[in-house]
């Protein structure tokens, strides 16, 4: 199918999407409004609104969502100068995170409470996920071990699926065209009163997409457009059995097929890479009072990820691929001890495993006890958390976090925290059999890497303003590293300090949200910075609200890395920094109906977020939705 929107074309666009605006009639607002405080609850395990939490966290609403124009996860996180995010091309292709310097497989990511990182490789495929089924994602920035154990130790991003409203039926379409070929079409509906309510949605996205190599840095790569293709479906029920008794059944499907390319020094112009990745999920949950002051939760969940890469190159073709499976029951005890002072107590079970026989050991299992507490006065707030895993493979981690905060008045308060963290080795490191190569590539003998973290900052809010600067450091030992033989050994110390900057603010019209972070993450050893990480990275979003149209622009900067282009022959390169700007606007028209345009890379800037990969050229995408109102 041809291209359906020029890049070259966005006044045009923009000059007819106001034209055509002019003939409806301004209807109730579709995108829900910019929230200054919104409810958090990955920071301490309770909810709490945004400014009240101790832990440092970033928010991004489904109204945040909607008015940047973000199409997946990826795109939503780059709304945020905290966490960068590292893709190898287009959308669909391989992305990892990173938050306050850590190492990607240091940030772990859930899914409504359940963990999808890979055991093998202790990381997460989030590349595929729409916006579309996002209602809120939280990233709380800083070690969180105590609270969520493996992987906990850079930061945890929490993504919640949308879920139903009560008030009667509402179903909404959605269409869209752009840049590149893409195309899209979702649909849904919420339905519901106080007792009962739902939400079943389904889409699908296909983008010709662009070269996900840079020829001028990976030449060996096929210059080809990468295109990616998607589909999707959730259904979301909750249930009010009793006044103090709730349930909810949440399942979600995602099936990606992504094209990507190779900047080995092995591949060749005319090879093709694509990877089949599909991903589901199943939790069923409740939530039941005992007590006025004390409330019993629980929850099974099964989170599952098939990924499939085929290649046809100079040597043939041929498939390889991976199948995952994440297991998880918890339960939750959480009540009132005394004015102001929560206790939350819990026990979890979690076994992952790979259907991958090239591992000698192809599960782990670990069980756990956890125990929180908050206090809350006049004159601030306290949180600590302890928690312990027992863990089928590397034997025991015990972890812990103090933090508090100090209402200095006027809105200042002051905050400060410390934790200690561990990631665990993975199946990668502790268990990959290379014995039929004749070598050895694993070590089972891995110990868990470990942590010291500590930050204080200060916060100020007022009305329509919440603003925070946040000092920190992190100090690791026992980083996992090959050794001269290439076998993975317990030897390096790295740490990081840094400043992060975050400001949430909405006056009159106008609301906005902006980060930055400014660290030093570097071989505690040898002082040389590590692999893929900033100094310097910031980001800004900002929209105008005039009722009938609405207008939005975004800019991201990311300074400069080391990197390796081709991983069979590890040279260092330094990728120089870079700057994209983003743009949206919004028309409310006639019955329900809104048009939104968003223009991506308006500046059409050149950049390279992985060594070898380009980011996304600047396009042009115009959506249309129907939302009626219940």
């Amino acid at each position: 199918m041809k291209k359906l929107v020029s890049s070259v074309r966005p006044v045009w666009l923009a000059a007819s999407s106001f034209v055509l605006s002019l003939h409806g009639v301004p209807s109730q607002a579709q995108v829900p409004p910019f929230e200054l405080l919104p409810v958090t609850v990955t920071g301490s395990g309770m909810p709490r609104t945004l400014g009240s939490e101790i832990a440092a966290t970033s928010v991004l609403t489904r109204g945040d969502i909607e008015r940047s124009g973000a199409r997946d996860a990826v795109s939503v996180l780059n709304m945020l100068g905290t966490a960068l995010v590292e893709q190898q091309g287009g959308p669909g292709t391989a992305a990892v995170v990173r938050i306050r310097g850590a190492d990607s497989r240091d940030t772990l990511v859930l899914v409504d409470g359940v963990p999808l990182t890979d055991v093998t490789s202790g990381q997460a495929s989030l590349s595929q996920i729409p916006a579309e089924l996002i209602e809120r994602v939280e990233v709380v920035r800083g070690n969180l071990s105590a609270l969520y154990g493996a992987n906990a130790t850079g930061g945890v991003i929490q993504i919640f699926t949308r879920r139903g409203a009560s008030g009667g039926v509402a179903p909404h379409v959605g269409a869209g065209v752009g840049s590149r070929g893409t195309r899209s079409l979702d649909a849904g509906v919420s339905a519901g009163g106080e007792s009962l309510r739902g939400r079943a949605s389904l889409g699908v996205e296909r983008t010709d997409g662009f070269s996900a190599a840079d020829p001028a840095v990976a030449p060996t790569a096929n210059p080809d457009a990468d295109g990616n293709r998607r589909q999707y479906a959730t259904v979301a029920i909750d249930a009010q059995l009793a006044p103090d008794h709730r349930m909810g059944l949440d399942l979600r499907y995602v099936d990606g097929h992504a094209d990507y390319d190779s900047t080995s020094s092995f591949s060749a112009a005319t090879d093709t890479h694509s990877q089949h990745l599909v991903q589901s999920g199943a939790t069923l949950h409740g939530q039941h009072k005992l007590h006025p002051d004390w409330t019993m939760a629980w929850r099974w969940a099964q989170a599952d990820e098939r990924r499939t890469d085929s290649s046809v190159t100079a040597f043939g073709p041929s498939s390889f691929g991976n199948v995952l499976h994440n297991r998880n029951a918890a339960l939750d005890l959480n009540g009132t001890l005394a004015p102001g002072f929560k206790l939350l107590a819990g026990i979890e079970c979690l076994s992952q495993s790979t259907e991958n026989t090239t591992y000698t050991r192809q599960s782990r299992g670990t069980n756990t006890l956890r125990w929180g507490s908050t206090y809350d006065a006049t004159w601030g707030s306290v949180q600590a958390n302890v928690r312990h895993d027992q863990t089928s493979d590397f034997g025991t981690a015990t972890t812990g976090l103090l933090g508090g905060r100090a209402v200095l008045g006027k809105g200042l308060s002051a905050i400060a925290s410390l934790s200690t963290s561990y990631t665990p080795p993975t199946l990668d490191f502790l268990f990959y059999d290379c014995s039929p190569f004749g070598f050895v590539c694993s070590n089972p003998s891995l110990r868990p890497e470990k942590g010291r973290h500590l930050e204080a900052g200060l916060q100020w809010e007022d009305a329509s303003t919440v603003a925070r600067a946040t000092l920190f450091a992190a100090r690791y030992r026992d980083k996992i590293a090959n050794d001269d033989n290439f076998i993975p050994q317990n030897l390096n110390r790295a740490k990081n300090n840094g400043l992060e900057l975050s400001l949430r603010a909405h006056v009159a019209a106008w609301s906005g949200v902006a980060e930055a972070t400014l660290q030093n993450p570097v071989d505690a050893d040898t002082g040389q910075r590590l692999l893929r990480r900033v100094r310097q990275q910031f980001a800004m979003h900002a929209d105008y609200d005039a009722g009938a149209w609405a207008a939005g622009a975004g800019v991201r900067y990311v300074g400069d890395r080391r990197d390796v282009v081709d991983p069979f022959q590890p040279i260092d390169v330094r990728l120089p920094s870079y700057t994209v700007v983003d743009a949206s606007a919004r028309w409310t028209l006639a019955l329900a109906w809104t048009l939104q345009a968003t223009l991506e890379n308006l500046f059409d800037h050149r950049y390279q977020p992985t060594a070898g990969y380009n980011g996304r050229p600047r396009g042009v995408f115009v959506g249309v939705s129907w939302r009626p109102s219940p």
